[in-house]
């Protein structure tokens, strides 16, 4: 509909010029179509006259007594029908000519402007439509605003289920409860310091799972207004994969024990904490006697068995908190941590030697293992674990010596 109070204007000729004037002030709201004059009933302004309920007429004068007081765009070449129009209207009325070209380079170019832009809107919003991350708005107080399809389907939710609702819907405890008062904080402080950066945060899924996210949030002014857009990234598979990387790197992939260097970096952390609380570890160090014969004459799946086996009953022996690793081969390991009496790892010891003297029974054979321990302790003239592998080592080989499946603690060495 055109706005029947806004300034009047009358275009003469309907051409690809007249026809693009209409266009344009057809809607603008402040300026009211009275009519457009062509004699050719076949042109484009025409048309989009009859489209839009504007009143066409044939002839100039007839036009010009029906509309009254206007302002008048000859867009024609005919400087005549500008001297008509000045005479009813006023010359300050008439705008044709030079004048009209140059109006209709201007829209021209307006047009070409607005197409540009309605292309690069419409480009933005294919991207943000099937872009892999999340896009949310929210306002100061948490409300969402947007969300972009991508959220809905890392939440689980419908896109309209979302809209309206708190962010803080999308957050597990603590950070929901935390939510609105950090945004009040900011906007009173304007302090805040997860702006502008990736972090890792944990997500809340319409069915309840938690799961990990990537998110980078910042801070955006709309009409003189404060708004927040988050760009999230469901990281479960890359968190998945990273764990992956690190039980190969980190476990023995028979026993699902720690490895060599997995045990060594528990050994370093357990002696730092042992010399800060003044407390005592023992490092048991396990060679398996009768295992090359077990694997030579029963096969190497009775011998991987059999080692899956032994670092059951190794666990079955310990704490939690102690540790049990198999560095290699038939070696393995145990780290007993936080030791108030030492004389406790010759009992474990013991323990040891008689679970893994149990039978094993695997496709309908069974064998036996014995296992040949050393112990070492901290605090010792042993600095660090290096020197405390060795002392275990050298014990157990001492044990071997004095006739396997038992123990041997280590001399102390200055």
């Amino acid at each position: 509909m055109d706005n029947q109070h806004g300034d009047r204007v009358l275009i003469v000729g309907a051409g690809a010029g007249g026809a693009a004037f209409l266009d344009v002030f057809a809607d603008e709201h402040l300026i009211h179509v009275a009519g457009i004059v062509d004699s050719n009933e076949n042109a484009v302004g025409i048309q989009h006259a009859k489209a839009r309920d504007i009143p066409i007429f044939t002839d100039l004068e007839t036009a010009l007594d029906c509309v009254g007081k206007c302002m008048v765009f000859n867009m024609t070449n005919d400087d005549d029908l500008s001297d008509v129009a000045a005479g009813r209207v006023g010359a300050g009325g008439v705008i044709g000519g030079k004048e009209a070209k140059l109006f209709w380079q201007i829209i021209s170019r307006l047009q070409t402007t607005q197409e540009e832009l309605w292309e690069n809107q419409s480009r933005l919003k294919a991207v943000i439509h099937n872009v892999c991350e999340g896009i949310v708005t929210i306002d100061t107080k948490g409300k969402i605003e947007n969300v972009n399809p991508a959220i809905g389907q890392i939440f689980g939710y419908q896109q309209d289920e979302l809209i309206g609702q708190n962010i803080s819907l999308l957050m597990p405890e603590p950070q929901k409860g935390l939510h609105d008062s950090y945004i009040h904080n900011y906007m009173r402080t304007g302090e805040g310091n997860v702006l502008g950066r990736y972090r890792e945060v944990s997500g809340l899924r319409q069915n309840g799972e938690v799961f990990p996210l990537e998110l980078n949030v910042n801070e955006m002014k709309l009409a003189g207004e404060d708004h927040f857009v988050g760009i999230l990234r469901d990281i479960s598979e890359r968190k998945e994969a990273e764990e992956t990387m690190a039980q190969l790197a980190l476990y023995d992939q028979l026993t699902m024990l720690p490895n060599r260097t997995l045990f060594y970096e528990r050994m370093e952390s357990s002696l730092s904490q042992a010399q800060r609380t003044k407390s005592s570890v023992a490092l048991l160090f396990i060679d398996l006697d009768g295992f090359k014969s077990v694997n030579d004459t029963l096969g190497h799946d009775m011998g991987d068995h059999l080692l899956v086996e032994v670092g059951k009953r190794l666990l079955q022996c310990i704490r939690d908190s102690d540790v049990a690793a198999r560095i290699g081969g038939d070696e393995f390991t145990v780290l007993l941590t936080n030791l108030h009496d030492i004389d406790v790892a010759a009992v474990i010891a013991n323990k040891i030697i008689h679970a893994l003297n149990q039978p094993v029974t695997f496709k309908g054979n069974s064998c036996h293992v014995g296992a040949s321990i050393g112990i070492a302790t901290y605090p010792s003239p042993a600095s660090d674990v290096d020197d405390l592998v060795k002392e275990a080592d050298t014990a157990m080989y001492e044990a071997k010596n004095a006739g396997k499946n038992r123990y041997s603690i280590a001399k102390p060495t200055m």
